[in-house]
């Protein structure tokens, strides 16, 4: 994926870059964006915190939009205000494009992409900002928010990447569209609900929508927040967006319910904080500011032995598996592991493959023991190389990495070395060019889940340019 960095805005403390972030997942030149100045072409804007440093590794939001607005809405002084809003953050924070796409793959007759939103978030920008910015490694340190449409988008893309999310916040969210008003609601805002969700009450509606996936959520924290439709004293919005939001926001308080209940009865770690307020950005940057005091970043688990995991998604990671089935799910599929235990309840033949390399195929519906090298107690380590492990310094040298575990190739490894990072391919290959000053350098070979290894690169004091040095002729001799 190409990436380029536009000019960017900036302040003492923090930064702000906008990153183009292309897809082969969402084309752009088809997207309805929001606003008659958007650039047109899929962006982020990146706030990086006070003193950022590539050298060390920050926890990173992901900050998502609604439906009406764009990559920039977060940023803008009269929106979300992110500078100040969000000042003296710990954590860089990533506010990605969204358009109208509500982070779904688009169901369009069972087509089930054009656009693939869900596929450009999972599998294009979060790996894209991995290998841009110093993003410290473990779930605890990677959460994700959204406001109205962005609420369904933190939500729904937290349960299929429940490895990866820690903590989840919805302010004021489009959370339970299998409600009967949602569908002719959408209908007058322009849009078409079975072209994005498909039929209502159908399998891939309920594989999107967020309280029928809680209980992918068990170790994740959630945060909750909603407005009643009334617009709380001394907040300033415009009469219309009184009027407008007010309707807007009472309709979404009982989706706000919904997952509430889903998830606490799923035993998801869940803050609830209903309260008065209307559909408008003055709320939602307070929202934003109490989820900030709430923490996003607090201890979760890991990597828990046992879990559910439900998606109507073709591929996808569960907790270190990658799956694929042969072909596009026609129902609600189920995995859950107990220790060494692996269950799958649905239809159709699914590849699995562990972090670790260990591979298997099954046809669903299915229950098998995990071989003992997938399900060790101790993590896995990780076996790093690099080539050449001598060189000259300042001299430009290519550096090749490989990446594996005792059962293969490490794909999607992250790899430390030079002030600068790097991912491995399929095959647990990666390369960099660099010109290193004299000394040992280390490059560091990390993946969630397993042990690190570090390879040490021995730099030694550059060649001469110039003509070698006359040596010495024989030292006189006396004789006498």
């Amino acid at each position: 994926m190409a990436l380029a960095l536009l000019p960017a805005q900036a302040s003492a403390e923090q930064r702000l870059v906008t990153v183009a972030a292309p897809s082969v997942n969402v084309d752009a030149s088809r997207v309805s964006f929001n606003g008659s100045d958007h650039p047109r072409e899929l962006r982020a804007n990146v706030l990086l915190p006070d003193g950022y440093d590539e050298a060390r590794d920050y926890p990173v939001l992901y900050l998502l939009h609604g439906v009406g607005d764009a990559y920039d809405a977060w940023a803008r002084p009269a929106r979300g205000d992110i500078m100040n809003t969000a000042r003296g953050f710990e954590g860089i924070v990533v506010m990605p494009e969204a358009a109208r796409g509500f982070y779904t793959n688009w169901w369009n007759g069972g087509r089930r992409g054009d656009p693939g939103w869900e596929r450009y978030y999972l599998d294009e920008l979060i790996p894209l900002m991995e290998q841009r910015f110093s993003i410290r490694p473990g779930r605890r340190w990677h959460a994700i928010a959204g406001l109205s449409m962005g609420g369904l988008g933190s939500t729904f893309l937290a349960t299929q990447l429940p490895g990866y999310f820690g903590s989840s916040a919805s302010f004021s969210g489009f959370v339970s569209h299998q409600r009967p008003e949602v569908a002719p609601a959408l209908s007058l805002l322009g849009g078409s609900y079975e072209n994005i969700f498909g039929p209502p009450d159908a399998f891939y509606a309920t594989g999107h929508n967020p309280p029928r996936l809680t209980d992918n959520l068990r170790s994740t924290r959630l945060y909750v927040t909603v407005g009643d439709g009334t617009p709380e004293p001394g907040v300033a919005s415009a009469p219309a967006t009184i009027v407008g939001g007010g309707a807007v926001e009472a309709g979404l308080r009982p989706q706000s319910d919904d997952l509430v209940a889903a998830a606490r009865a799923s035993g998801v770690d869940t803050t609830y904080r209903p309260r008065q307020g209307i559909h408008d950005w003055p709320y939602w940057r307070q929202h934003l500011r109490d989820a900030i005091e709430w923490g996003f970043f607090a201890p979760v688990v890991e990597s828990p032995g046992d879990w559910t995991y439900r998606t109507v998604a073709q591929t996808g990671d569960m907790w270190g598996l990658s799956y694929r089935f042969d072909a596009p799910p026609e129902e609600l599929e189920t995995f859950t592991r107990a220790g060494d235990r692996l269950a799958g309840a649905g239809s159709g033949t699914v590849s699995i493959r562990t972090r670790a390399g260990c591979a298997l195929t099954a046809t669903l519906p299915f229950e098998l023991q995990l071989p003992g090298s997938c399900t060790a107690a101790r993590p896995v380590a990780i076996t790093g190389a690099v080539t050449p492990r001598r060189a000259r310094a300042r001299q430009r040298t290519r550096f090749r990495f490989t990446a594996s575990t005792p059962t293969g190739p490490l794909a999607a490894a992250t790899i430390r070395f030079a002030g600068r990072k790097v991912r491995t391919d399929d095959r647990g290959r990666a390369t960099m060019v660099a010109r290193l000053s004299r000394g040992r350098h280390r490059a560091r070979f990390t993946s969630s889940g397993l042990r690190s290894a570090v390879v040490t690169v021995d730099v030694r004091a550059a060649q001469r340019t110039g003509p070698a040095p006359r040596r010495p002729g024989p030292a006189p001799r006396f004789t006498g």
